[in-house]
């Protein structure tokens, strides 16, 4: 099994060197949703994405096949369409966001809920998460390779065979940082389409290490196709582009007309590389609570 998870993440090349696949989404995958019950009583959300892979509806396709959204067992009111790509919309519209409205009808607990993305003419699903905070908690960012794994490449292949590769004393460190009240997002440059893996590495391998474990968190993956996020890593070295954009939306869903800043709401921001340190001082975070 962990030897197929292996084949799954290794990059895929023509002969003439050039990336094969292009915009095809190959694999299932999507982003964690933050939604924010702010002081009026409105809610707001950051986008929901997701992509239906290629490999799981090889004889079928997928363009057009509507999509059900179910939080915690109930149904969402608003459903989704799959485009071309794999990618999902909501129907009638392409920002993938729900209303203040749509997002009270979840009737979501506080904390973490279970969502999962249904396709009932493709026999596809797959599950993500839906995270409800009040517009006062604060954030505490950080990345994942290099930052909570010891490099880039141990994170992603160690945890294939079974080997945490984790630096010593991060999980205690951001298991305290959960136990002071302060709530942990994960932001990564990988592929949303290896959210399964990232997330079994995360919330199952780094679990009871000495007696602490990684707190459950919203996951930001990079939302494009395996070889993109490749390309943007490896390539182009640009994968601070996304990473940024994603920081300026969480920041947006916790705005109101009182704090704006986006310091009012992060108190720290982790990462190992410079790219890192673009990402975040690019979205406004004081290069003070910066740490590389």
């Amino acid at each position: 099994m962990r030897f197929k998870k292996l084949l799954l993440i290794l990059p895929v090349f023509s002969l003439t060197g050039s990336l094969c696949f292009g915009q095809e989404a190959l694999r299932n995958g999507a982003n964690d949703v933050i939604v924010v019950k702010r002081s009026d009583g409105r809610y707001t959300s950051t986008r929901w994405i997701a992509q239906f892979g290629k490999l799981h509806s090889l004889f079928k396709s997928r363009e057009g096949k509507e999509v059900h959204i179910f939080v915690n067992n109930i149904p969402a009111r608003t459903r989704m369409t799959i485009q071309d790509s794999g990618a999902v919309e909501f129907q009638g519209s392409s920002d993938n966001y729900m209303s203040s409205k749509e997002l009270a009808e979840l009737n979501l607990n506080y904390g973490v809920n279970s969502g999962v993305y249904v396709s009932k003419d493709l026999g596809m699903s797959f599950p993500f998460n839906v995270f409800l905070y009040h517009d006062t908690d604060k954030l505490v960012l950080t990345d994942i390779d290099g930052t909570i794994t010891e490099s880039d490449i141990k994170g992603h292949v160690l945890p294939l065979f079974g080997i945490t590769a984790d630096h010593k004393k991060v999980v205690e460190m951001f298991h305290k940082m959960d136990e002071m009240g302060f709530i942990i997002v994960y932001l990564t440059a990988r592929s949303f389409s290896q959210d399964d893996e990232t997330k079994e590495y995360l919330f199952e391998m780094l679990q009871n290490q000495d007696g602490f474990s990684l707190p459950k968190g919203p996951v930001f993956s990079d939302p494009n196709t395996f070889v993109d996020s490749l390309v943007s890593e490896v390539i182009e070295r640009d994968p601070f582009v996304e990473k940024t954009e994603t920081i300026l939306e969480i920041k947006r869903v916790f705005d109101t007309t009182d704090k704006q800043s986006i310091m009012d709401t992060v108190v720290a921001a982790f990462g190992n590389k410079d790219t890192d340190t673009k990402a975040y001082v690019d979205a406004g975070i004081d290069e003070k609570k910066i740490y590389i």
